[in-house]
């Protein structure tokens, strides 16, 4: 198998994982699986759990939705991490539809009771292995492999769970993949949503259980389980999607280039923040976007200013007249602060090489010449001395920078994730991945006596890094993979 270095997508990861995953496929492939070409066969008995409204109702642990952080090995547990088995509560569970990019399936089987049903999309080498659904023989775990066009490298980002119990469903957008290091020595963060089920009732549709369905077909997921979507009550769920789609899959974007991507990110801060008709309205002067991922691939000034147009949902032309020309475009991509774990910061981790091996910034980029150095920002952990894998993007405006939007998810922060774009037009001309994630809106930002307050919907949102942020000082270099 190749080794997946890509420093355009910000994808990659170390060989022994490589040859770990490879071994656990093989393993799962032997005559215990079978392959099935039809999608419509797989799925299964997966709509057969779940309660009618008749059961008693159950409360529901996170009705408004909910952030928090995976718990570090070591720490004390607070109220504000969960451990996986926290999340999946695996003596409840019925069923579960996973996504990674990275699967430890000898570490993660054994968290599911033997009679829970699993569908999980993974990622591949398409050159080894084919795209479709491969089942055990007893249906309990059905693996899906997504379309791929020709690719160098995994593409698979998005990671999501859905989780059935009796009388509900659990919603969850991560930046961990299902393997042990993700949730044990690496920082990442979750957002969770318990939402009511009721397999007799059809629930009106919202954008929310919208945006689901059509991110679970991009995945191949099999309509039996996208169907269920339908019986999930969504209504006091206050999030947006995010998904991207590989150009290559081909009638996704070319048909819907505004669905995907950063394009997609500018759909949801029109709704937000709608273009006033008289310019000046919309405080644009005090906007700053805060970007956080653990791989950097090759930004340019060019995709650093379109994804501050686009984070208020406005292209450049757009942004010039409502500013009066007063931003600079070299204001604009100015105004994103990448943030990135300096090389000190991964020699000194407390969790040494196993920890760092999945912090990637390729030095040839760094050095190339068109580099935007002075946009990069040293971040400070949250727990001092660990290195933080989550993805976040925080877009901060008006006096002080209290208010704003916040997303999380799979996507790095870079083109290959986010897509690049027209200039002209809230559209996508390329993107490279699969990624799914969520955009937290009318998010408030605060720091008091030096203590970070995030709040949405009355409530706390932990961060992964502090809020306060400094430029890279001269003598420091980002944290480099090779």
């Amino acid at each position: 198998m190749n080794n997946h270095n890509n420093q355009n997508t910000g994808c990659s990861i170390d060989d022994e994982l490589i040859e770990k995953e490879l071994e656990e496929f093989d393993r799962l492939m032997s005559d215990e699986v079978i392959y099935i070409s039809d999608t419509s066969e797989a799925g299964e008995g997966f709509e057969q759990t779940g309660n009618s409204s008749t059961t008693a109702e159950t409360s529901l642990p996170f009705p408004d939705g909910a952030v928090k952080l995976t718990h570090m090995q070591g720490e004390t547990p607070t109220e504000d991490c969960m451990t996986l088995e926290d999340i999946l509560q695996p003596h409840k569970l019925r069923k579960a539809l996973l996504s990674t990019f990275i699967l430890e399936m000898d570490w993660l089987e054994p968290k599911f009771a033997k009679s829970t049903k699993l569908v999980i999309v993974k990622s591949y080498n398409p050159d080894e292995e084919p795209s479709g659904v491969l089942q055990t023989e007893n249906g309990r775990i059905t693996l899906i492999n997504p379309l791929f066009g020709k690719q160098k490298y995994p593409i698979m980002h998005s990671k999501l769970m859905l989780l059935f119990y009796d009388n509900y469903v659990r919603f969850v957008a991560s930046s961990a993949n299902l393997i042990q290091i993700d949730w044990t020595v690496l920082q990442n963060i979750v957002y969770i949503q318990d939402m009511k089920l009721d397999t007799m009732q059809t629930f009106t549709p919202t954008e929310f259980s919208i945006e689901l369905q059509k991110a679970l077909r991009d995945l191949n997921v099999p309509e039996q389980v996208v169907d269920q979507i339908n019986h999930i009550d969504t209504s006091n769920v206050g999030v947006h999607i995010v998904t991207s789609v590989p150009s290559r899959r081909g009638w996704q974007v070319r048909d819907h280039a505004d669905a995907y991507g950063m394009a997609k990110l500018a759909k949801i801060a029109q709704k937000l923040y709608p273009q006033p008709s008289v310019p000046g309205n919309l405080d644009i002067m005090s906007t700053n976007v805060y970007c956080y991922g653990s791989s950097m691939g090759r930004p340019t000034n060019a995709f650093l200013r379109n994804f501050f147009c686009y984070s208020l949902g406005m292209t450049w032309d757009e942004i010039k007249r409502q500013t009066d020309s007063q931003l600079t475009e070299h204001e604009a991509f100015r105004r994103v602060k990448v943030g990135f774990h300096t090389n000190d910061q991964g020699n000194s981790n407390k969790f040494g090489l196993i920890s760092r091996m999945s912090i990637k910034c390729q030095q040839d980029s760094y050095f190339d010449k068109s580099f935007p150095v002075d946009a990069l920002y040293k971040i400070e952990p949250a727990v001092p001395h660990t290195l933080v894998h989550a993805k976040v993007v925080l877009m901060r405006m008006g006096p002080g920078e209290h208010h704003g939007w916040m997303y999380l998810g799979s996507h790095n922060f870079t083109a290959g994730a986010w897509g690049n774009v027209s200039t002209t037009q809230l559209k996508l001309t390329y993107v490279n991945n699969y990624e799914f994630g969520v955009v937290l809106p009318e998010v408030r930002f605060d720091t008091v006596f030096g203590r970070d307050h995030v709040v949405w919907r009355g409530s706390k949102v932990p961060m992964p890094v502090k809020l306060s942020w400094s430029p890279y000082s001269r003598d420091d270099f980002p944290c480099f993979s090779d």
